[in-house]
């Protein structure tokens, strides 16, 4: 149980250290579908924090968010997830309290 949730939490942290190192930038926007794509793999019993990762990669890197869109015609994950709407508070809190669970 928590080695599943130490994945997890390492995948938000690495999502973190993502929107640090990367200019918000259409060319950063492969860096981030790999991340996704690693992030989607995850086992978990709990619902992924997707709709909550894209909310916050929308609010800190617009440019990344709609480049996916772009790449989102030729892609259905990306399609679906540059389709998943929340408020940005939220969002941000409800990964807080994962990371700090």
């Amino acid at each position: 149980m928590t080695e599943e949730n130490n994945e997890l939490k390492n995948s938000i942290q690495r999502f973190y250290d993502l929107l640090k190192k990367y200019p918000d930038s259409p060319d950063a926007a492969y860096d981030f579908v790999v991340y996704l794509r690693s992030f989607l793999k995850i086992q978990s019993k709990k619902p992924l924090p997707t709709i909550e990762i894209m909310t916050l990669l929308k609010k800190y890197k617009p440019n990344v968010f709609y480049a996916l869109r772009k790449m989102a015609e030729k892609n259905i994950m990306l399609n679906i997830l540059t389709e998943l709407p929340m408020e940005s508070e939220a969002a941000e809190e409800k990964i807080k309290r994962l990371l700090n669970s």
